[in-house]
């Protein structure tokens, strides 16, 4: 059976990030049998979720979801759409209609450049999304980074509760030593390894 990864890059981010380019050169250079996806998403959550949603819909095979910040959200949101799909979340965010309205306003995504306004429209399509309690708890596994700058971890701790946690002292909300959960994920996807894995060499985005 076909075996496909979709990374969801988080708030102005994009394919380009270091995670995303991380996890492509990875899978590539150890030739692991598995399809990797990282589609560019709008600014506009309705957009994004569409774009996803789509894409989940031309696959067969085992799907598992990696989301990174909002990319987390997007991806718990998906599941209440698709069972059996997996999903694995890097400092997840909670309610991201809540914590972004602290970025109202002229914004320029990092990596395309693209400048937008972010409006009470964006918060309102967020909040459509908003699940009061996350649903196949059974297919979530959660990474958390505990001085996550952006993010207080604490939500995500009690709002994931009943998933599968992974609690690591320091770090920041992009995740600091992102490499070293490489083979976490892949076996949590159910990814056949090679021994060792080879690690990219990819400098990290200060």
């Amino acid at each position: 059976m076909e075996q496909h990864l979709i990374y969801i890059h988080g708030f102005n981010s994009s394919p380009f990030s270091w995670k995303a380019r991380l996890l492509a050169e990875s899978i590539r250079i150890n030739k692991l049998q598995v399809h990797f996806h990282c589609p560019e998403l709008s600014h506009w959550p309705d957009q994004a979720m569409q774009t996803l949603t789509e894409l989940i819909n031309t696959l067969q095979g085992n799907i598992t979801l990696i989301g990174s910040s909002l990319g987390g959200f997007y991806s718990t949101a998906l599941l209440k759409h698709y069972a059996g799909i997996k999903a694995i979340l890097i400092n997840p965010a909670v309610a991201p209609h809540t914590l972004l309205a602290d970025y109202l306003g002229p914004n320029q995504n990092m990596y395309t450049g693209q400048k937008y306004e972010l409006t009470q429209q964006h918060m309102q399509q967020l909040l459509h999304y908003y699940l009061p309690d996350p649903v196949n708890t059974q297919d979530i596994k959660v990474f958390l980074q505990t001085e996550d700058e952006t993010l207080d971890y604490r939500q995500a701790l009690h709002y994931y509760r009943s998933c599968e946690l992974d609690i690591e002292p320091g770090g920041n909300h992009g995740y600091e030593g992102f490499e070293r959960r490489l083979k976490d994920i892949y076996q949590y996807a159910g990814l056949q390894l090679p021994d060792p894995l080879i690690q990219p060499q990819l400098q990290e985005e200060k």
